[in-house]
């Protein structure tokens, strides 16, 4: 059954986290329970005894398993269905621990309210602790209740009557089977009140923390979840508050407010905006909320990165190669035109998505590193440049000489995300960043040919070793040259119905494989692959 929580990134952290909170408090009240027991045996000269009853070994255990879901919670990322598994059996162990300890109790003791109060103790704090529904807390009181209630019972029929009659209650007790059903009745009474209660908590906490979701708002957004995490800021899924559409919001990091990086921006959102092409994420909004933080709003994507495509199934078809090259080369063309060079090309800058009923829509992101090269660039302002971009995928004069970069540098890194995608293999590799760059700037990369046991169209290849040139003036002239001669090419044509195909099966399956592994296609591991990041 679903708790209603942690389907997105942001609430499968929060639920984490609240989970090892949850086996922590539980854990430590437990311990100090058996210290507190162990301090009496001691005061009052029956320790011995104590320490060789069974229910101080029950209660000596219970504590183990609550500690292991918080060992378990704090290790490392859990996927959502993991997190509810180990919270589910430290519960289930706890309490089977703490009803052994009741049943090994004297019933005249007061055994039943002794675990009674114990499990109602860890189904509260659950309450508290865990995100959940109210529906989830209730089924979980029902399943706990239930042993509860038999051990209650079966405690019950071997008590000594004579002892129980002695203390004086309203009648006479002569059958231990009644004796043990009326006990029973009130503890699954008392027992459906602390359910009860515990959903209820759930309920409220539960209604509060999404009410708190609700009223975290930028302008017109009302936030939902993270999506991810980058160098210059977090990405936020989000809806606009009146036209309910739904919106990813960029916010820059509280960290990176320096003057540079508020320009920086500034720049990625209007450069960005001014860019129409479809295949180009589009820019809807942009603005402060009151304690400064910059953001902007953009098209939500829903789709793969070229990374999590070709890591899935290793080198493309050629004809869905040339699909997404030309796609890419026109939103590069739009780019160029306006003065505009991306700089960061690379295949996890890339998605593929489905709008409209059209598959395979290809939308070039992240224009954070976008630089003016125009005519209109003030040439009185004092620019500060440095080796931007990322590695397997810079121009050689994006690392000698980044003032200099055109729109050529752009259709290198064109060239290398297609070499790519037919290879399945980086054009360069290497230990670190710096060797990266040096083959890039020195080796002559092998051609695609030779890398896969395949017959590679020697047009494309050609195409795609001349974006690779060393020189500037040896590549292709424009991102527009490069989408005319990717439709000269005598390769059978991407068809819908086969892209239809592959996001029914692989498409789906890199989806899915990505929810339930938070690490499989998230944005660390992007940047790890690709050595380096932003440098």
């Amino acid at each position: 059954m679903s708790t209603g929580v942690g389907q997105t990134t942001d609430s499968r952290e929060f639920l984490q986290q609240r989970v090892a909170a949850f086996g922590l408090a539980v854990a430590v009240i437990l311990l100090l329970s058996l210290l507190a027991r162990l301090a009496l045996g001691v005061g009052f000269n029956y320790m011995t005894k104590e320490v060789a009853h069974p229910s101080f070994w029950a209660h000596a255990v219970s504590w183990i398993p609550v500690t292991a879901v918080w060992l378990i919670c704090r290790s490392r990322s859990l996927g959502t269905r993991t997190i509810q598994v180990v919270e589910g059996f430290g519960l289930v162990l706890t309490s089977i621990c703490l009803v052994v300890m009741g049943a090994n109790l004297p019933a005249a003791a007061g055994a039943a309210t002794t675990t009674a109060y114990s499990l109602s103790f860890v189904l509260i704090a659950r309450a508290v602790f865990v995100p959940s529904t109210a529906q989830h807390t209730a089924w979980l009181g029902f399943a706990v209740g239930i042993p509860l209630v038999v051990a209650v019972y079966l405690n019950f029929l071997t008590v000594d009557l004579d002892a129980w009659n002695a203390h004086g209650f309203f009648r006479k007790i002569t059958d231990k089977s009644v004796l043990a059903r009326s006990q029973a009745i009130q503890i699954a009474f008392a027992w459906s009140l602390t359910t009860l209660l515990a959903a209820w908590a759930t309920r409220v906490i539960f209604g509060l923390r999404r009410d708190v979701r609700d009223a975290k708002r930028l302008g017109q957004y009302i936030v939902e979840a993270k999506l991810g995490e980058g160098g210059m800021g977090k990405v936020y899924r989000a809806q606009h508050g009146m036209l309910k559409r739904p919106t990813a919001i960029k916010l820059l990091s509280p960290e990176r407010n320096t003057p540079e990086d508020l320009d920086r921006f500034r720049r990625e959102v209007q450069m960005t905006a001014k860019l129409k092409h479809p295949n180009t994420v589009t820019i809807y909004d942009y603005g402060r909320t009151d304690d400064g933080t910059f953001y902007y709003a953009m098209e939500l994507l829903d789709g793969v990165t070229l990374l999590e495509i070709v890591q899935a199934e290793g080198y493309l078809p050629q004809s869905r190669v040339v699909h997404i090259l030309r796609q890419c080369a026109m939103a590069l063309q739009e780019a160029h035109a306006m003065g505009l060079v991306h700089r960061d090309i690379k295949p996890n800058n890339i998605m593929m998505t489905q709008q409209g009923g059209v598959h395979d829509v290809t939308k070039v992101l992240d224009f954070g590193l976008v630089k003016n090269v125009g005519p209109s660039t003030d040439a009185t302002n004092t620019v500060s440049e440095a080796i931007i971009g990322t590695p397997r995928f810079m121009s050689p004069e994006q690392i000698l000489d980044p003032p200099s970069i055109d729109p050529r540098s752009d259709l290198y890194a064109l060239g290398a995300v297609g070499y790519y995608m037919l290879t399945g293999e980086f054009v360069f590799d290497g230990t670190s960043a710096i060797e990266i760059c040096a083959q890039h700037l020195s080796s002559e990369p092998e051609l695609p040919s030779f890398r896969v046991e395949r017959e590679v169209d020697p047009e494309l290849e050609l195409l795609i070793m001349q974006c690779l040139e060393k020189k500037r003036d040896d590549r292709p002239s424009s991102a527009l040259e490069v989408a005319h001669r990717l439709d000269g090419l005598a390769i059978e044509a991407w068809s819908q119905d086969r892209a239809s195909e592959w996001w029914a099966t692989v498409g789906q399956n890199i989806v899915v494989m990505r929810d339930r592994d938070p690490a499989v296609g998230s944005l660390a591991t992007i940047q790890a692959a690709n050595m380096g990041a932003d440098t």
